[in-house]
């Protein structure tokens, strides 16, 4: 079976999907043409799982003190560096824009979305379960931005950047281990669900709570 026009589908898809979830911040930011340039941006930020992430993976492998790690530290470690290195990149292409919470929430939809879209165009078959968890993983990727830039218009981008990254961490780690067959898949998928649509409802508080303090 050819998989080319259903994975063009799904990539479609993926792309409506993360357009949609940002526009639940504010429907009426939908459409505006100032959040396409933080969703290319996020998008291109992508680059940096290639250029900073994979290679800092490979020499913590490679260290000498690898095998002496047990498989929580080995999974927690891994994960810290993808944790850290994708919301600091993230952050990094929209850090100096005005409107900080949308444009973080932008630049994380088009990040999730290339990541969602790669990860599935790259392997030869795929599952709903996989689907599903992309979506969430694009829910989390908008929510994190978003909550780190929030930090920044409070004065305090290190803490937020800090929690939202150690929070990443966890949700990775936990992946980690579903791959070093530690954890069954489907707690995995519950507890990823469940951070991700927990960052998702806090960033859209905390969205809203500042916009009513503006128009006060």
């Amino acid at each position: 079976m050819n998989l080319i026009p259903v994975k063009i589908g799904i990539a479609v898809f993926f792309l409506v999907y993360s357009v949609f979830i940002f526009s639940l911040f504010d429907f009426r930011k939908r459409i505006d043409i100032r959040y396409f340039i933080p969703f290319l941006l996020g998008g291109a930020a992508f680059l940096s799982i290639f250029i900073i992430q994979i290679p800092l993976q490979r020499l913590l492998v490679n260290s000498l003190f690898w095998n002496a790690w047990g498989d929580t530290l080995k999974a927690f470690l891994y994960a810290s560096i993808a944790g850290f290195v994708q919301e600091f990149f993230k952050v990094l292409v929209v850090f100096f824009r005005k409107d900080k919470i949308l444009s973080g929430a932008s630049a994380g939809a088009g990040f999730g979305f290339i990541e969602a879209t790669f990860l599935l165009g790259s392997v030869a078959s795929f599952s709903i379960i996989a689907i599903v968890e992309r979506l969430f993983a694009i829910i989390f990727h908008i929510s994190s931005t978003s909550l780190i830039m929030c930090g920044t218009t409070r004065k305090k981008f290190f803490f937020y950047y800090l929690i939202v990254s150690l929070v990443h961490t966890g949700v990775d780690t936990i992946a980690v281990m579903y791959q070093m067959h530690k954890i069954a898949l489907a707690p995995t998928e519950i507890f990823v669900a469940i951070i991700a649509s927990v960052l998702f409802i806090i960033s859209i508080c905390l969205y809203k709570r500042q916009l009513r303090a503006t128009v006060i």
